[in-house]
């Protein structure tokens, strides 16, 4: 065979201009490339960032997502609010309302991170991954509902952690006998979930033990901080110090990667709109809670445990599903474990603080059988990420567990504190 190195292609200078860049890898490193640019294809992404241009991409995410079809609840979640219709139908209708905008707000998000840079988009992915929970944190303790508030912090960690996982692990598993995972990182989340598991359980142990609520708001608080600390360490220790741990192992489905459908002045703007929307749609959902519970003859607990988290997971449970099916382990992982993550040591001290700062007693006093049920379930999903492989059957333990829990809070009256 022949050494000879493969004959080079003569570009004319007048229709092509090449230039070097230095691009980013996810593991720190830098990667110099020679890139071949057409100027007119210049125009023609100048062209695609035009008002016009930036309509029609966005109908194109709108038709591609049957989820757009639901946001034409908003103006109805409103209308029913104004028109005083039954508070079974305000909170039905502002649910349905607030399931494609937290889809939408993940996608503005994704956008307009990809169009700031690595560590900005980080920063911005941080912040607005669970804004729709949130919200409606923020919601109920301007109503006074901080039962509902506490049962939604604990209901989004199971949510993320044994429903979107679950069924991402069992959907990747009909396609593929065995996926596999960067364990390392999977360690790393699984330590941040016990952590979490234990500084939630410390203020409801010490409440019980000392049977009186005395100190419980002012190391609710103090606690929140440390974790509001240990969050932005995490954050750190994920973007900076050590991205290697999480990033993709080989062997996922090659796809080409598809690029930001939105500008960024079209992502920031219409992620601004959906926060107002979303916040409104939250404001109306909890204020018809009690009156929603008496008519269905479902507990609290269901509503915020079960019902709420469902809005603020359809996004992740989607894409986690997605890309399991596409043998991208890592990636749904990210996603769901991630967010259960980000729930626990994130929204619920925000939540706290939010509490602090407007003075409503908001604490981390989670009951004992919310607690026993989050720790379980946490040992259950830990046990199943330490060996760095995944199947069908590890998923439908965790599907089922759902199940179970999902079941048990539904046939409860309310009246047990749990």
């Amino acid at each position: 065979m022949s050494n000879r190195a493969p004959p080079q292609v003569m570009v004319p200078m007048q229709s092509m201009q090449s230039y070097s860049s230095v691009q980013p890898l996810v593991g720190g490193q830098m990667q110099f490339q020679q890139v071949m640019r057409n100027p007119a294809a210049d125009d023609d992404d100048d062209e695609r960032k035009g008002p016009c241009s930036q309509l029609v991409a966005l109908g194109g995410v709108l038709a591609g997502n049957p989820l757009s079809l639901l946001l034409v609840f908003v103006p109805i979640g409103i209308y029913a609010y104004w028109a005083e219709w039954s508070k079974a139908w305000i909170f039905t209708t502002n649910f349905l309302a607030i399931v494609p905008m937290a889809w939408l707000i993940g996608k503005t998000t994704e956008d307009l991170a990809e169009a700031t840079g690595q560590i900005m988009g980080g920063l911005i992915n941080a912040t607005f991954g669970n804004i729709v929970e949130m919200l409606l944190c923020v919601a109920g303790i301007q109503q006074g509902q901080l039962q509902v508030v506490r049962c939604t912090l604990v209901g989004s960690i199971l949510s993320n952690l044994l429903l979107v996982l679950g069924t991402a692990f069992m959907y990747g598993g009909m396609y593929y006998p065995e996926q596999r995972y960067k364990r390392e990182g999977a360690l790393v989340h699984s330590s941040l979930l016990m952590f979490s598991v234990l500084a939630m359980a410390l203020p409801t142990m010490l409440f019980i033990s000392l049977q009186h609520d005395r100190y419980l708001l002012q190391v609710s608080r103090w606690e929140s901080v440390l974790m509001l600390a240990l969050y932005c360490q995490y954050l750190y220790f994920q973007m900076f110090s050590h991205p290697s741990l999480f990033e993709e192992l080989a062997g996922g489905d090659d796809e080409e990667e598809e690029g930001a459908d939105l500008n960024p002045w079209c992502a920031g703007g219409l992620l601004a709109l959906l926060t107002v929307l979303t916040s409104i749609s939250a404001e109306y959902l909890i204020s018809s809670i009690e009156q929603t519970v008496i008519s269905w003859g479902v507990s609290t607990e269901f509503i915020g445990i079960i019902m709420l988290p469902i809005i603020g997971n359809a996004a992740e449970h989607y894409t986690a599903i997605t890309v399991a099916g596409r043998n991208k382990m890592d990636l749904s992982l990210g996603v769901a474990v991630g967010s259960a993550v980000q729930m626990a040591l994130m929204v619920t001290p925000f939540t706290v603080i939010v509490g602090w700062i407007v003075d409503s007693p908001v604490h981390l006093n989670f009951y004992p059988f919310q607690i026993a049920v989050m720790t379980v379930s946490v040992l259950l999903a830990v046990s199943i990420l330490h060996d760095g492989t995944s199947n069908w059957l590890t998923g439908s333990m965790l599907l089922n567990a759902y199940i179970v829990i999902a079941m048990m809070y539904f046939v409860v009256d309310g009246e047990s504190a749990v």
